[in-house]
């Protein structure tokens, strides 16, 4: 029986995580950076102390599930990319292609549901959809069930807790077949990043990590057809999960390779097919070309070149950079995968180094991204994520009433904070495997 002075703590650690994520989630405003910094720290702090507890996982994962329920409550104070899915759904609902027309286009039409207070939500007015197919039917279900925003966010918040829950079963198995201890699961379903930015802020990420979790126990399992598929629907449903096929392929080479690779890529091309035609792939190629050569956020190895070129230049060449970081990341990962090859790591480490790598040098890096990382990391026994986890929401502080902007002190103490992490953790395992 637990002493009464534990469960005071207890009690009070739940609480604070609770208050934390319903405060950071729901109520405070995005551009109010010191509260909503205090309110998600606290939550940090209870998450640390409740995994170091020594309350029982199926407790933990009930004060996991607990949270993510509240922020069922509301729309999301942290992110308004919501409003995006809604519009691309109720275009689909309406027969209309998310991809084929901007969305001023389609407001001149008069179609029902597409209307002024809507596109007014919209923080992408100027661009194509750019969100895949998969998501797209997600969607267009959200769209199809109910006109209410509130009630839309909550059919895709129950698509995104189902696939937590599905991460943790899948989690549990690749942690059994491995002989690991258990209690990772509870430092991956209580991760206030991951409860804030899938079930809270409606990103895809939380699906993604689902996906890439059921492909890598096939793997595991030698069930390459299987695997195939779990990584063709990750890829569907984000296309970043690309970047692990030379991972997973050259680690089987040959007839299994092959197989793997061909399956994910038939997954990816079925869902792709309803929605091709000249001017649904022109317009996609436009949202993607402008993302790798205007969009930038919270990056480090990008800022640092992109002040050189400042001083050399005059300008911005994000044009040149964006590109030339796209082919040093491409190579980078092709080599990690022959040295985890080579080395015989397990295939999750070497995809945990490849994703690192990935964002080390994009020129955007939201929130978001990291959350399939924490799962790597857990799985590979590396916690330089949980430290990402927490550092990187001080990129809140960068929105204001009349825009974004951040201080390059917030992303110097971020990326500092997780390099610092991530070399100990590295000289340590290196000290460990000598």
């Amino acid at each position: 029986m637990m002493p009464k002075q534990d469960k005071t703590a207890v009690f009070a650690a739940v609480f604070i995580f609770f208050a934390g994520i319903s405060a950071t989630g729901l109520l405070i405003p995005r551009h109010h950076g010191w509260m909503l910094l205090f309110a998600y720290f606290s939550a940090f702090f209870a998450y640390f102390w409740l995994c170091k507890s020594e309350i029982k996982l199926p407790q933990l994962l009930a004060i996991g599930l607990t949270a993510r329920l509240i922020l069922f409550l509301g729309l999301p104070s942290l992110s308004d990319d919501l409003y995006r899915f809604i519009w691309d759904g109720t275009l689909l609902r309406e027969g209309f292609s998310p991809y084929a027309r901007l969305p001023a286009e389609y407001l001149a039409q008069g179609i029902q549901g597409v209307d002024q207070q809507l596109y007014d939500q919209l923080n992408s007015q100027p661009y194509y959809s750019v969100y895949p197919p998969l998501n797209q039917l997600f969607f267009w279900v959200s769209a199809t069930l109910s006109t209410s925003w509130l009630a839309q966010a909550n059919v895709l918040r129950v698509v995104l807790l189902m696939a937590d829950l599905g991460s943790v079963y899948f989690l549990f198995q690749l942690l059994q077949l491995q002989q690991k201890d258990l209690s990772v699961i509870s430092w991956f379903f209580l991760n206030p990043l991951l409860i804030l930015e899938a079930t809270g802020n409606i990103h895809f990420e939380g699906l993604v990590v689902f996906f890439l979790l059921l492909g890598l126990y096939a793997f595991e399992k030698n069930r390459m057809i299987s695997s195939g598929i779990g990584l063709g629907l990750a890829a569907a449903t984000k296309l970043l999960p690309l970047i692990f096929l030379p991972a997973i392929v050259i680690r089987k080479w040959f007839r299994d390779g092959a197989t793997l690779g061909i399956v994910a890529g038939l997954v990816v091309s079925i869902g792709l097919i309803p929605f091709i035609n000249s001017a649904i792939l022109s317009g996609m190629q436009s949202s993607l070309g402008l993302y790798f050569q205007k969009f930038e956020f919270n990056a480090s190895v990008y800022f640092l070149l992109r002040e050189v070129g400042f001083w050399l230049k005059g300008y911005n060449i994000i044009g040149i950079l964006g590109p030339a970081l796209s082919g040093i990341t491409i190579l980078g990962i092709v080599g990690l995968a022959l040295r985890g090859q080579r080395r015989k790591w397990p295939v999750h480490k070497t995809m945990l180094f490849s994703l690192s790598l990935y964002l080390l040098l994009a020129t955007t890096v939201h929130p978001w991204y990291i959350l399939p990382l924490i799962a790597l990391g857990l799985l590979s026994g590396f916690y330089y994520p949980i430290a990402w986890a927490l550092m990187i929401f001080v990129t809140y502080f960068g929105y204001q009433e009349a825009g974004f902007e951040l201080s390059a002190i917030w992303v110097v103490l971020e990326y500092g904070v997780v390099l610092s992490t991530f070399a100990i953790e590295l000289i340590r395992s290196h000290e460990k495997s000598a």
